[in-house]
């Protein structure tokens, strides 16, 4: 998000840190989507968010991408590894399975391996927790397999033979991203996907504004964006009280409700609303949609003439009313 902030041509994911750090969120690359950035995806969590997020606009790259596009690969522990920290230049400390992956599919083509092999060991390897993939335990699982020739050949070729893949896809990523946005402008242009403020959307902008420096112009622009998100929730929970009716009329299917007399009575609640501010009327009664959706449901309902029911809809509106 803050990088989005800035406005900048095109965003390339490739790796990043997990478990002890929140992972990037999907809602802040459609936010940049719907911006007009181009966002691109490959290697890591790149794969994973291009996979996830392709339908909306978001470009993947490279074998990775296309596996778990594909659902060949779903386990996210595939691109995962662990390394040492900037001092030693995060030396990698095991060996991503999507790299043992490719390295023995090439040694499969190459002849070095046959496939119950390189099958066995894949599965070995995926059978061990990500930490402690390695080439090395590849190497002594190797040593007690019954075929010596093919295990003295597989770690004779391996030096040369290794392939890193997710280093492959982010090579091939940046080449894309860079020739891309080179084109002239307008050839490569990426339209709205129609991007929707939430409460989840807002809590993302300010934790991402109060972690960056005080005074810093991205820390402002992202309270600036954090104001107007809040500002705009209000147009995000009146449609949400429409679409209230929707749940209203899923449920319509346990009983009889009159569709004409539901979408009476929602309309008349939206009319009803103080200033039409159905998000503030909402928390000020401790409301959320699905609560509110049952209370429309009931009113529309009740088998009264739409005058009986207009009149308990403004009794409701204008209630101190409080649920919990």
């Amino acid at each position: 998000m803050a990088a989005a902030v800035d406005g900048p041509k095109a965003i390339v994911l490739i790796d990043g840190y997990f478990e002890h750090v929140p992972a990037v969120h999907h809602k802040e690359i459609l936010w940049a989507l719907d911006k007009g950035i181009a966002v691109y995806g490959a290697s890591s969590i790149g794969a994973l968010r291009a996979a996830e997020l392709s339908s909306f606009g978001m470009i993947g790259v490279g074998k990775i991408f296309e596996a778990f596009e594909s659902g060949e690969l779903e386990r996210d522990d595939e691109v995962a590894l662990v390394h040492g920290p900037a001092e030693v230049n995060y030396e990698p400390l095991s060996e991503p399975l999507v790299n043992i992956r490719s390295t023995l599919s090439f040694a499969l083509e190459s002849g070095v391996v046959d496939r119950e092999i390189a099958e066995t060991l894949i599965n070995r390897t995926k059978a061990a927790f990500y930490p402690e993939r390695s080439f090395g335990r590849l190497l002594r699982d190797l040593e007690h397999h019954a075929d010596r020739v093919q295990a003295a050949r597989f770690a004779s070729w391996l030096p040369r033979g290794r392939l890193d893949q997710k280093r492959m896809d982010a090579v091939a990523c940046l080449a894309r991203a860079t020739a891309d946005i080179l084109q002239p402008p307008g050839e490569h242009g990426h339209s709205s996907i129609g991007f929707v403020f939430t409460d989840a959307f807002a809590q993302l902008v300010r934790c991402t504004a109060a972690g960056l420096p005080l005074g810093s112009q991205v820390a402002h622009r992202l309270i600036r964006l954090g104001s107007d998100t809040k500002a705009g929730l209000s147009s995000v929970y009146a449609s949400g009280a429409t679409s209230a009716a929707a749940l209203a009329i899923d449920r319509a299917t346990q009983g009889p409700v009159p569709v004409r007399s539901l979408g009476e009575t929602v309309q008349f609640f939206l009319e009803q609303v103080p200033g039409g501010d159905v998000g503030t009327w909402m928390k000020t009664r401790n409301l959320d949609l699905d609560t509110l959706s049952r209370i429309l449901e009931e009113l529309a309902r009740m088998d009264r003439s739409f005058e009986a029911a207009d009149e308990l809809v403004q009794r409701v509106v204008h209630s101190k009313l409080k649920i919990s």
